[in-house]
């Protein structure tokens, strides 16, 4: 989804932006990093409880269930007390899933500091204000879409991890989409060359893009770059 409203100088906009990328990436797992509503976290453990899709989980209900006397639906809502559930963001509209275009831009700013550490780029000295690149590329790159969608309406199935909390160990459950392909508009004010994008898509390619990454999720390859006419 990109913005709805004309600007009353739409007619500069090839003069402020002139530069105007269409990409596309497929990614390998793309996880959901929104803490869902306590009410679909619910739900999910109770579909889990169901369809034996989970037996750690079955397993932590019953134990519950015996040590503190519970029937199966308290033991459900004590759980949900307990646990949170991650996943992605759903367009009112069309009921798509998504993330957020600016975890995109999130994600160039980052590469590109990665690339400049292992002096694939240079870091500094860009533009007339000669500036570092990671303040350079927050103020002359933007994302234009609001909402990268991923095509799909349910989630390809959730993933478990152990994570450490000041109370201990805990257990966070993350919804995930296999093989997703996101299409998105990048604008710059700056000529950046073709080995420039080239340095900053490898190295982010292998950082990912959306939750979990230093777990080794959303991992992409970008198979699509192409500069278009703007206006």
């Amino acid at each position: 989804m990109t913005r709805t409203h004309t600007s009353a100088f739409a007619k500069y906009v090839p003069q402020a932006w002139p530069f105007q990328y269409k990409g596309t990436m497929i990614v390998d797992t793309l996880c959901g990093g929104i803490p869902s509503d306590p009410n679909v976290a619910e739900g999910w453990i109770r579909g889990v409880m169901g369809e034996t899709s989970d037996a750690r989980l079955q397993a932590q209900v019953a134990e519950v269930m015996a040590q503190r006397g519970l029937p199966e639906s308290e033991a459900i809502e004590e759980i949900n007390r307990r646990k949170h559930l991650n996943g992605f963001k759903r367009d009112e509209e069309s009921g798509e899933l998504y993330i957020d275009g600016r975890q995109l831009k999130a994600a160039i700013k980052e590469a590109a500091m990665i690339a400049v550490a292992s002096d694939k780029i240079v870091g500094r000295s860009w533009g007339r204000t000669n500036k570092g690149l990671k303040a350079f590329l927050a103020e002359h790159v933007g994302v234009v879409d609001d909402q990268l969608l991923t095509g799909r309406k349910e989630p390809d199935g959730v993933n478990q991890r152990f994570v450490q909390t000041f109370r201990g160990t805990g257990i966070q459950y993350e919804e995930y989409l296999r093989e997703v392909e996101l299409t998105f508009t990048v604008i710059t004010d700056y000529e950046f060359d073709e080995q420039t994008w080239a340095m900053i898509w490898l190295t982010g390619q292998e950082q990912g893009i959306g939750a979990t990454r230093s777990q080794g999720y959303g991992r992409y390859t970008l198979t699509g770059w192409e500069q278009v006419a703007v206006g």
